[in-house]
């Protein structure tokens, strides 16, 4: 199936990748989507009602699997899907960044975000506010990282 829409988003994290993906672990992580709000969990998928800053809150489905290690990075695999939203698939890759030269480790988050291309409802996220949402989310996570690695 060919996608109708690819995202992809980088940014450097002033926290190690592994400290990083503990992050991802847990139930918080999907809070750390802009506009997205938990709401549940059912059959191994989390609950959640989007688009609430905008007032056209829709509900949806994410699965989202645990970081897990390669021999370079650490990688995080998740789908969603929704009343009115086509089938999205996802991977973040945390791998070593260079250091700035403080000897501290970073982390290079690469978000990658592929819409199914059969959006039978004709109702996908536009490109510039999917770029947005992803942004935002690294961005959400490097906040995160950092404020938990400065308390470490």
């Amino acid at each position: 199936m060919t996608p109708y829409q690819e995202v992809r988003v980088a940014r450097t994290i002033a926290a190690d990748p592994t400290s990083t993906a503990l992050l991802l672990a847990g139930p918080t992580a999907i809070e750390l989507w802009p506009d997205l709000r938990r709401t549940g969990e059912q059959g191994g998928r989390v609950l959640v009602e989007t688009g609430l800053s905008s007032g056209e809150v829709s509900t949806g489905r994410v699965k989202a699997l645990p970081p897990r290690r390669t021999a370079t990075a650490f990688v995080t695999r998740f789908e969603s899907t929704g009343d009115a939203m086509p089938l999205t698939r996802g991977t973040l890759t945390l791998s070593y960044a260079p250091s700035s030269g403080d000897g501290l480790v970073n982390t290079r988050a690469v978000l990658e975000l592929v819409v199914d291309g059969d959006d039978k409802l004709g109702v996908g996220v536009p490109d510039l506010r999917l770029h947005a949402l992803s942004k935002g989310f690294l961005e959400n996570l490097a906040t995160a990282a950092e404020a938990r690695n400065r308390a470490a």
